[in-house]
């Protein structure tokens, strides 16, 4: 089953790279963006939706990251807790 997995994966990878290189060779013509008077240097279409993509991944990754830690942090606290509490436990039940 791991052997399907790696290969479907790949296949997926492989199609997923020739419709981005597709998309990028339609959009390669130079664009500048423009917000009130500030403006960006002309580069293809295809750049700004890989650094709006690559953008979006790491404010994903790293937000992914915070709740992540937030949350095992969380279980650390409850864990000791529960150890807190079985010590107590016993104790009351060996007296």
């Amino acid at each position: 089953m791991i052997f399907v997995k790696k290969w479907l994966l790949r296949a997926v990878l492989l199609i997923v790279f020739v419709v981005a290189l597709l998309a990028a060779s339609d959009n390669s013509e130079a664009v500048a963006l423009r917000f009130m008077s500030w403006e960006t240097p002309s580069v293809p279409v295809s750049w700004w939706v890989l650094m709006a993509f690559l953008l979006g991944t790491g404010f994903g990754l790293m937000l992914g990251f915070f709740t992540n830690t937030r949350l095992r942090m969380n279980v650390r606290s409850a864990n000791r807790e529960i150890s807190k509490r079985e010590r107590e436990l016993d104790e009351a039940r060996s007296t």
